[in-house]
């Protein structure tokens, strides 16, 4: 059962939480910038295109960049054969464009399929969960990837869709949580908006809290399933 998994990916990533945060530490807070200062650069007129560049700049290559480096990172991790952290980064820039094309990919089938009564989609999205890791674990290709996910999460369906609601609401709690921490913040302080070093660190942190899912429960998911296939 795949939920069978979640709980190693935890307890591995206490154990494993400085390796992996400290050689991730940089990207992280460069999305935390980049983001910031998209958001900025958008909210004022002067600036919008310089704010676009950034917001293109964060989903077009540190959002996939990071995702690879850290399922990379983790996998070697979970083996003890640990690289040089030049290697991963290096690896993540020859992969991460293959990663925001399938992840393009996977937002389109899903969101047609939300469009068709919203169970379509949850389904679809359930039984390709697994296409990032054949991407970036076994370097295979697009369509490759959607296959095997596919294949693999045949023999147990249901327990993928509970896995990917959970992952799903999980997810959210962050970002709930960040909204109103922020909103009782500048209503005790009379502001307008968030301070922009602040929100460096939000946007870090949200991020971070997001490649961990992916990078250890997630990943424990796919290598527990791949091995009993």
């Amino acid at each position: 059962m795949p939920f069978s998994f979640i709980s190693e990916g935890f307890k591995f990533y206490k154990n494993s939480f400085y390796s992996f945060t400290i050689k991730t530490f940089p990207v992280f807070l460069l999305i935390g910038i980049s983001t910031s200062a998209g958001e900025t650069f958008l909210n004022d007129e002067r600036f919008f295109t310089w704010g676009a560049l950034f917001f293109i700049f964060t989903n077009m290559f540190l959002n996939p960049f990071i995702a690879v480096l850290s399922v990379l990172l983790v996998n070697d991790l979970i083996s003890d054969s640990l690289k040089e952290t030049i290697g991963y980064y290096l690896v993540s820039l020859q992969i991460f464009f293959k990663l925001f094309i399938l992840s393009l990919v996977l937002s389109l089938i899903t969101l047609i399929g939300l469009f068709l009564f919203i169970i379509p989609g949850i389904y679809l999205a359930s039984r390709l969960i697994l296409a990032p890791f054949f991407l970036i674990i076994e370097n295979c290709k697009i369509v490759e990837a959607l296959d095997k996910s596919w294949q693999t999460t045949g023999t147990q369906q249901i327990q993928f869709v509970y896995l990917l609601l959970l992952y799903w609401f999980v997810l959210l709690i962050p970002y709930f949580l960040a909204i109103f921490l922020l909103s009782v913040m500048l209503i005790n302080e009379g502001a307008t908006k968030i301070p922009f070093f602040i929100n460096i660190g939000l946007n870090s942190i949200l991020s971070y809290f997001q490649m961990v899912l992916m990078a250890f429960p997630l990943l424990f998911v796919f290598k527990g399933v791949r091995a009993s296939v």
